[in-house]
């Protein structure tokens, strides 16, 4: 079972993600700030982050840098789940390491299907190593 970290300080948010993520067999882990999803991130190691940009305390953007500067989670897919939808912010995110960006209000199948395409392409990549 694949472990998704959700970083946003939206609770209803969290809630439709958590349900949505859960009956897709995902396990869900919640931070509410990009502190804690810096902690949990080394702590738990998940397999993916959903990364909100907007949050108190440490912003998104400063909690992926750190994130993919980190040599023991610098490899996680993170994806920005963002309202802010202008051009500097997209690119603010992808060069703070972000591998995908994803704009609210979104459809929970689009984002079913990034998680789905970068867990994919993840297992594929290590049963490649093994082999």
């Amino acid at each position: 079972m694949y472990t998704i970290l959700v970083v946003d300080d939206d609770e209803d948010l969290f809630e439709a993600l958590n349900f949505t993520l859960s009956q897709s067999h995902y396990q869900i882990i919640q931070a509410k700030d990009g502190a804690e999803a810096v902690s949990k991130a080394l702590e738990l190691h998940p397999d993916l982050i959903l990364l909100d940009i907007m949050m108190p305390n440490v912003d998104g953007l400063t909690a992926c840098r750190k994130i993919k500067t980190t040599e023991e989670t610098k490899d996680i897919p993170t994806i920005m789940l963002t309202a802010k939808d202008g051009v500097k912010d997209v690119a603010a995110a992808f060069q703070a390491g972000a591998n995908d960006y994803i704009v609210k209000p979104f459809i929970m199948g689009q984002v079913l299907g990034k998680i789905n395409e970068f867990l994919r392409t993840e297992k594929g990549e290590k049963e490649e190593l093994h082999s």
